[in-house]
């Protein structure tokens, strides 16, 4: 299939004619995967977005000034070009109004930008703490501050000043969990330009954490990507996608294509790979894919990493000649960019509040800062931890801007509240105790400044601190919730079986006195703290858990009594799983297969996300999913969404671990009920009908354990992928540190699942 666009490229209307071609299995990919594709030329100055609408492929292509890096965080999208990096926010409410109407799903609108001046940003990922820049020029990675043209963070550790001499061609960036974690360069070089002589073998990857080389040997590798447990680089030079073992630098080629492989992006199953042509230029002299010049292409190759052949393509014929980098959009079927000419006429397009709403000014983030960054790039821990209660701060600033604030307000208790819930989802837990602390100054008598101090303070293993701000909480506000919140505290770790059994038999009975009192907690309009830490004393915790039941209470849905399932004679079983880990967690990896692998002859499977994280796994279950719903986290509009579902079956993956999924068991969304082992642990709930286990886990005597009706299944029903594993453990001790000469053992567990017994067996052991 053949099209052919003319481009406005000057405003001396100069036309230049653009001519390309795809293959079919292109819009069908994109279409399977909900996403489109986002690729910039500098050679053009050209944004093209390739999105899918009625299920055909529609292309747009916008105008930037020589446009480099391009990086996404859900809809948020950053454009490197010539001196600056131009922010862009997604609009889901005004896409479908953007002529012609109804073909839009986002509408990416411009909100600022950052003059950075030509640093050559060759990669934009963004990270834990903002939008990380690769500055070709200056040989380093920076961040972005609105005081300066950008603020380096690291270097190559064989450069020795940051100056503008681009003196390796620093030009990728690899990102894993929020934060840096490879760059690929063309040479180990230290002066100005000095790895053009070495560009056709001299190029690296390099670990940002260690500083060491991992690979070498690349003719101009680009785009560094770690995807599924495995890190990924173009050989640019050679035309080549691979993979890299870090631990022994085995380098393998997974395909090969016909053009200068730059620009690499993954969703699902498929790499997305920018190729060019390359120029007739002492850049490009040299290198390996040289030698077949006449026979390059431009454009972007799709690979199928399940059989790592090329499935699809799509491919400029004239007027464009060099991709630069290539992302692909989640989530976005078919989006556009405005503020740039997209047909040779600029395009407005306004954001405004409704006719009299008047938005408060509070302190703004810049759009380049990790506050504004979905949870999916903070790097969270799998320690679960309940969400705090919400605060009357109106908005949750900049962090910056709040601490500039209670600088000059340090009795403002709600401001020290929102920074504190702002330090925690930063996973900076420590700061965020000494904000709660600040709020419990300020105001002494806000039992939400305690509830949160008390509830960090025992998550972080500080029991007996917690155990005292409870007390007095329950001393000027003895509320059921707080009652049931001073009842949950118990230590991470325990000094010993007896120190074990003395905080057991204390809490069960004050769970005993709240039942006794006929304390109820609201779980259909507020969150319930979690019993996360009880399943760790290796004890039968049926009595605790029905105790906890008796004083939570849910929604009972009248009109969809518990265990009958509608009769649905022509259609499969409507089945929910729900989590709020459908992401690279525990969770996620014992699901996701379960979930692609379900017949979808017996089930219609909707996917019920309760976390915000996006990463591979999560885009894999939005994939899989033949429904796929993100879950509000207020308690009250969860259940109003889940039973709008119409299910048959929802399927907790885990009760114990988040909140919200915890407090929504004691509520009825689906006739029928049921929770599995993601946490290993009954729930007490009178709204839960099964415990899906297998004989593999539990036996016969295991339902005294159980409130719920304890289903033994053959197998454990999960369908578990092999871990990527080193190809050679040979020189992990080395790199470890570790003597070669001796035998090891390594427990590598969280540290409250272990029990006080475990030390004498590990004494054995040893």
């Amino acid at each position: 299939m053949t099209q052919t666009s003319h481009e406005d490229l000057s405003k001396a209307d100069k036309l230049l004619e653009v001519r390309y071609e795809f293959t079919p299995a292109l819009s069908e990919i994109l279409g399977h995967l909900k996403a489109s594709l986002m690729v910039t030329t500098y050679q053009a100055g050209k944004l093209l977005v390739l999105g899918v609408h009625e299920g055909q492929l529609k292309i747009t292509l916008s105008s930037y000034d020589q446009p480099m890096g391009l990086a996404l965080d859900g809809d948020r999208l950053a454009i490197g070009s010539r001196k600056q990096i131009n922010f862009l926010a997604g609009n889901r409410d005004v896409a479908p109004t953007v002529a012609p109407p109804g073909t839009w799903d986002v509408c990416y609108v411009p909100r600022t930008s950052t003059w950075t001046g030509s640093i050559h940003g060759h990669d934009l990922a963004w990270g834990a703490e903002g939008l990380w820049v690769v500055n070709t020029l200056f040989s380093c990675l920076c961040t972005l501050h609105e005081d300066f043209s950008f603020v380096p963070r690291w270097k190559p550790r064989f450069i020795s000043r940051i100056i503008d001499q681009d003196r390796c061609h620093l030009n990728g960036l690899a990102v894993d969990q929020g934060r840096p974690r490879f760059v690929t360069a063309m040479s180990e070089t230290d002066s100005a330009a000095s790895w053009r002589s070495t560009k056709a073998t001299g190029g690296v990857v390099i670990d940002v954490e260690s500083g060491d080389t991992v690979a070498r040997g690349f003719a101009m590798p680009h785009s560094p990507r770690w995807y599924e447990g495995k890190l990924w680089v173009l050989d640019s030079g050679r035309g080549a996608l691979c993979t890299i073992d870090p631990a022994t630098g085995r380098i393998s080629t997974v395909e090969t294509f016909p053009g200068y492989t730059r620009g690499l992006s993954f969703l699902g199953q498929f790499a997305f790979v920018g190729l060019s042509r390359i120029r007739e230029t002492s850049v490009f002299g040299g290198v390996p894919i040289a030698d077949r010049r006449s026979e390059l292409k431009c454009g972007v190759g799709v690979v199928n990493l399940i059989t790592g052949r090329t499935v699809a393509v799509f491919q400029f014929l004239s007027g464009i000649t060099e991709i630069f980098a290539v992302e692909i959009a989640a989530n976005a079927r078919c989006p556009y960019v405005a503020g740039a000419s997209s047909d040779g006429q600029e395009h407005d397009v306004w954001i405004v509040p409704q006719p009299g709403i008047v938005p408060s000014v509070t302190p703004r983030t810049a759009w380049f800062d990790s506050s504004r960054l979905s949870r999916s790039s903070a790097g969270y821990s799998e320690h679960p931890a309940m969400p705090l209660p919400p605060q009357n701060h109106p908005q949750a600033p900049h962090p910056m801007g709040l601490e500039d604030w209670l600088k000059e307000n340090p009795g403002d208790a709600s401001g020290w509240i929102a920074l504190g819930n702002l330090r925690q989802e930063q996973n900076r837990q420590a700061e965020a105790v000494v904000c709660y602390e600040r709020a419990v100054t300020a105001a002494p008598g806000m039992s939400a400044a305690r509830q949160n101090l008390g509830y960090l303070l025992f998550n972080q293993g500080h029991p007996e601190r917690a155990r005292e701000v409870f007390r007095e909480l329950l001393a000027m506000d003895p509320t059921p919730l707080n009652r049931l919140l001073a009842a949950s505290v118990l230590p991470v770790v325990y000094r010993s079986a007896a120190d074990l059994l003395q905080w057991r038999n204390e809490q069960e009975a004050d769970l005993a006195a709240l039942v006794r009192d006929g304390a109820v907690v609201d779980a259909a309009a507020q969150l319930v703290p979690t019993a996360f830490f009880w399943a760790y004393q290796g004890l039968n915790d049926c009595r605790v858990m029905t105790l906890r039941g008796q004083i939570i209470r849910g929604s009972r849905d009248v009109s969809n009594p518990a265990g009958r399932i509608r009769q649905r004679t022509d259609s499969p079983l409507r089945v929910g799983f729900l989590s709020a880990y459908f992401r690279n967690h525990t969770i996620g990896r014992l699901n996701i297969g379960r979930i692609e692998k379900l017949n979808r002859s017996d089930f219609h499977v909707t996917v019920c996300s309760a976390g915000s994280a996006i990463d591979e796994f999560s885009e894999r279950f939005r994939t899989a999913a033949d429904r796929f719903i993100e879950v509000p986290r207020h308690v009250s509009e969860a259940i109003d969404v889940l039973r709008g579902l119409d299910l048959d079956v929802l399927l907790f993956a885990d009760v114990g671990m988040d909140a919200l999924c915890s407090t929504l068991a004691f509520s009825r969304m689906a006739p029928v009920q049921c929770v599995t082992w993601g946490h290993p642990e009954t729930t007490g709930s009178h709204c839960m009908d099964y415990f899906l286990s297998s004989i593999l886990l539990d036996d016969e005597s295991s339902r005294s354990h159980y409130t719920e009706e304890l289903i033994l299944m053959p197998l454990t029903g999960i369908y578990y992928e092999r871990p990527c594993l080193p190809s050679s453990a040979a020189n992990i001790r080395v790199k470890l540190g570790l003597p070669a000469d001796r035998h090891l053992y390594a427990s590598p567990q969280s540290l409250f699942k272990f029990h006080p017994d475990d030390d004498n067996a590990l004494r054995r052991i040893l």
